[in-house]
């Protein structure tokens, strides 16, 4: 019987002492990994980009009832207007996407985008007018990017139509579409 309680306290000190050395590794490793995770450097840095819509654009885009017309009478259209403005601290970079918008009844037929035409003016500058398709990327459609400094203000014109060589599948369909604005800090 002796030999039978020395066999188990040897097992009770190896498990003891087997414990006590995988407590030992894990303190060491977590100390380890604490120290160096402690000497990074994490910066937040956070900034403003103000958007404001004009009256018209803040009720939505639409083209309903819409007929087709030639670009000269699409760009007298009234525009959809909206600017940005950086009010951060820091330069940020910014997409201006054209995205669609959910319809207002199961009813209504989307309008196929190869017959709506746009252009947009930024700061004064008309672009040429061109059809949607002609934007449209796996992201979207991109209306603009660009990079805007603390304190900037980009002002933005943007006028849609139905194309002129549009036939009659435009028809009693919409066109309803939202503008988005994405944007990220530009770290120096």
């Amino acid at each position: 019987m002796d030999k039978e309680k020395r066999s188990t306290s040897y097992l009770k000190l190896t498990i003891l002492i087997v414990v006590l050395l995988a407590i030992v590794l894990g303190c060491s490793y977590a100390f380890l990994t604490l120290s160096l995770a402690g000497e990074k450097t994490n910066n937040i840095v956070v900034g403003n980009l103000s958007l404001k819509l004009g009256e018209n654009t803040a009720e939505g885009i639409d083209l309903k009832n819409a007929y087709p017309v030639s670009d000269e009478t699409g760009l007298t259209y009234q525009p959809y207007s909206f600017n940005i403005t950086n009010t951060g601290n820091i330069d940020s970079a910014y997409t201006i996407y054209l995205d669609d918008e959910k319809l207002d009844s199961k009813d209504e037929k989307r309008m196929n985008e190869a017959y709506v035409k746009y252009s947009l003016v930024k700061n004064g500058v008309r672009n040429d007018a061109k059809k949607l398709t002609a934007i449209k990327t796996d992201l979207g459609r991109v209306l603009d990017t660009g990079i805007l400094s603390v304190g900037q203000t980009n002002e933005y014109d943007l006028r849609l139509w139905i194309d002129i060589s549009a036939d009659n599948e435009v028809m009693k369909s919409v066109f309803s579409g939202r503008i988005r604005i994405e944007a990220e800090q530009i770290k120096e």
